[in-house]
């Protein structure tokens, strides 16, 4: 997206917006921080992600061959 396109649909958005009632705007104010809010989670939950990941790189693992094979002597074949 070039300057010029952002530029223009941040005048377009302007536009808009001021043709909107006292109520809308506070509305709109109101969801754009609910999506910043819900933005500011998603990063705290990936970072969250990461540092599990990291902490656990160097356990070992069970290969999904093992873990079926259990499972299906167990419980029977999956479907």
């Amino acid at each position: 997206m070039t300057t010029q396109t952002v530029s223009t649909e941040r005048q377009e958005i302007i536009q808009i917006i001021d043709t909107l009632s006292d109520d809308a705007i506070d509305k709109l104010a109101s969801y754009a921080a609910f999506l910043r809010h819900e933005a500011w989670l998603d990063e705290q939950e990936e970072a969250e992600d990461i540092a599990d990941i990291e902490a656990r790189k160097n356990e070992p693992t069970i290969p999904e061959s093992v873990i079926i094979a259990e499972y299906e002597a167990k419980y029977g074949p999956l479907d």
